[in-house]
């Protein structure tokens, strides 16, 4: 089974325009055999980057109350015209998708999300980023719950996910180990640092196919924004250069098979797994099985 991970710059808070731009990739990806197509966390419509050069935490500001407001805006409804579209590519297709959206509950709040469409064209699940991250607190809400914390059936395996930093959890990586996972995404904002050693040690872990897919993101991507719905658009065109990819796949045996493209390059990752290289890698480690004597320690979760 061929599996693809795009590595791209969103179209800075426009839902629409990434959308289109990711559809685009898809197809591409799709027309070159995969079957499973990932990309990066909250793509649509962008990692919130500006929290880190803004005063992000100042109360009551005007500035950031307004880019909230946008972004708010920019997100992705479960029931909206985005994930329809999602539905029928991957059903056309015949096509899993996994990848990060800005979720939307028609409130005020707004969730990092993972979200994953099967090829019949059905929406599998959607996984809210159980513990956000440090200056992301003051926009993505917590998950309230994991129930959503599942593995989905693939011709060579099932396959999980996690959100960035979710990665690191190793209750959260064992939640999945438990179902059997044998594929894993991970999606994270962009840079080859969060990449390179934990992609490789989750592999040799779970003896799993690791894909990690990462985003793009440079000063440049704030250009087309209005300073009446993003204040701080001048401060972030020019801070330089903030995401710079680092999207690789690793294979069960901790070995890097594709990736990482050069710094900022947006392109599409390519690997074909098979199900067989799990099973000889479990052969002496079997975390998600035996070796993980589920008999003596045992996961439960509310």
């Amino acid at each position: 089974m061929k599996v693809a991970v795009i590595q791209m710059a969103p179209v800075f808070l426009n839902k629409m325009a990434t959308w289109d731009k990711l559809k685009k990739m898809i197809s591409e990806a799709a027309e070159n055999g995969a079957k499973v197509i990932t990309w990066g966390e909250t793509l649509i419509p962008g990692y919130p980057a500006w929290l880190d050069l803004t005063d992000s935490a100042a109360w009551n500001n005007p500035a950031q109350k307004r880019a909230y407001s946008t972004y708010v805006r920019e997100s992705v409804s479960m029931e909206g015209p985005i994930v329809a579209e999602m539905c029928e590519v991957a059903k056309n297709f015949g096509l899993i998708l996994m990848g990060g959206i800005l979720e939307g509950d028609g409130g005020g709040s707004v969730y990092c999300t993972l979200i994953t469409i099967g090829s019949y064209g059905e929406v599998l699940g959607r996984h809210r980023k159980i513990k956000t991250t440090f200056n992301e607190r003051l926009v993505w809400a917590d998950a309230t719950d994991v129930n959503d914390l599942k593995t989905y059936d693939t011709p060579e395996g099932k396959i999980g996910g996690l959100n960035c930093w979710e990665n690191w959890i190793p209750l959260a990586r064992a939640a999945l180990h438990k179902q059997g996972e044998m594929i894993h995404v991970a999606v994270w904002p962009g840079s080859y640092s969060l990449t390179k050693d934990l992609s490789r040690f989750m592999a040799l872990e779970g003896r799993s196919w690791i894909l990690s897919a990462c985003g793009t993101l440079m000063g440049e991507d704030f250009e087309k924004l209005t300073e009446e719905d993003f204040p701080m658009r001048d401060t972030m065109v020019g801070a330089g250069n903030l995401h710079t990819g680092g999207s690789i796949i690793v294979n069960p045996k901790g070995e890097v098979v594709a990736g990482p493209l050069p710094d900022y390059e947006e392109g599409i990752l390519y690997a074909d797994i098979d199900k067989r290289t799990v099973l000889e890698e479990r052969q002496n480690f079997d975390y998600s099985g035996h070796y993980g004597r589920p008999d003596l320690l045992r996961l439960e979760w509310d």
